[in-house]
């Protein structure tokens, strides 16, 4: 190649070098931020497309920095680690919490008999419509957790399924199967923002260490909003009416869960855990898979890439003991099973 043309070539590297330094420090600082996002409706849009989009992109724009190597200081190559880091947390890569390994559960008694510490299974499953026993085979009840949840169960027959189970219910969609005597004490409708369809049950369970308070969720689901992106067709009256309606049924299920004690959430929240909404409302209770999920532990899978919207949320009165994502054949969501130790 002559020496004119690797000139030029060397120059317009030169030049891009230092944009796209700034533009990865922007794209990265961007997506760690979205937790922490205002609520304004010219954002939900481009929220959700950061979101619920393929969320390799950051990580391959960044390992693009490596093209301009050359051309970027030192101080600027150490910190496109960082920036790695960052790409990685965006990505929802997990490593357990130190402290999961050394926390002992908060609930103990202050009274002289002997403390009785018991474990309780919990598995949450959107089976997306489905019911027969084929389609349910692969989902994990071979485990058989205490309470299994279901999200989505319309077609479910429970008078056929779960034999070993004596205490189930099903409505619109919304199921529990629980080995422990359960009340139901409260059904939320989207009635109330003249919506179709319940959203969230609340149980108290009768357990052989105390009551417990469980919800099982289906949060309303943005896709309408990113079909429209997809087609780039975009309505913003249409995507604040769904996040409204999001964030409404958000704090409903957080002010039921606040001071209360053995509190478990699970289900289909239809939101990823640095979403806005989720920061506002479930912090402070602890989520399973990212208390001591480890690696990708997307719940949600499309032809491209997967998303971590199905949880499992618990209050510090629970010692998490595991945790896991269960890589089912069937459908678009994967089960989530974790397993408590309580102490009474």
């Amino acid at each position: 190649m002559p020496s004119f043309m690797k000139n030029s070539i060397r120059n317009i590297f030169q030049r891009l070098s230092q944009p796209y330094f700034i533009f990865c420090c922007f794209m990265c600082l961007l997506v760690t931020l979205l937790p922490w996002w205002p609520t304004h409706e010219i954002l939900i849009i481009p929220k959700y497309a950061l979101l619920f989009g393929p969320r390799w992109w950051l990580l391959i724009t960044v390992i693009g920095l490596f093209v301009f190597w050359r051309y970027l200081s030192k101080r600027q190559l150490q910190f496109s680690s960082l920036l790695m880091l960052l790409s990685l947390n965006y990505l929802d890569f997990q490593l357990p919490s130190v402290a999961s390994y050394f926390s002992t559960s908060t609930s103990t008694s202050t009274s002289t008999s002997t403390t009785i510490s018991s474990e309780i299974s919990i598995l949450s499953a959107n089976i997306g419509g489905g019911g027969s026993k084929n389609e349910l085979d692969s989902i994990g009840f071979s485990m058989e957790p205490d309470i299994i949840l279901l999200q989505e169960a319309r077609r479910i027959e429970l008078s056929t399924l779960f034999n070993d189970y004596d205490f189930k219910e099903c409505i619109s969609g919304l199921c529990i199967v629980s080995k422990y005597p359960f009340k139901q004490v409260k059904v939320l409708s989207r009635k109330l923002f003249q919506g179709w369809g319940i959203f969230a049950v609340f149980y108290e369970i009768e357990t052989q260490f105390g009551m417990v308070s469980l919800a099982n969720v289906h949060f309303e689901t943005p896709r309408s909003v990113l079909m429209g992106l997809i087609y780039r067709t975009f309505d913003f009256s249409l995507a604040t009416t769904i996040d409204s309606n999001r964030q409404f049924e958000a704090e409903l299920v957080s002010l039921w869960s606040q001071n209360k004690s053995h509190t478990l959430i699970a289900g289909d929240f239809n939101m990823p855990e640095d979403e806005n909404t989720y920061q506002r409302n479930f912090t402070h209770l602890n989520n399973a898979i990212g208390t001591k999920g480890f690696g990708f532990n997307a719940t949600k899978h499309t032809v491209w890439h997967g998303v971590r919207i199905d949880h499992v949320l618990y209050s510090d009165d629970f010692k998490l003991k595991t945790v896991d994502v269960i890589e089912s054949i069937n459908g678009d969501h994967r089960p989530v099973i974790a397993t408590f130790s309580v102490g009474n």
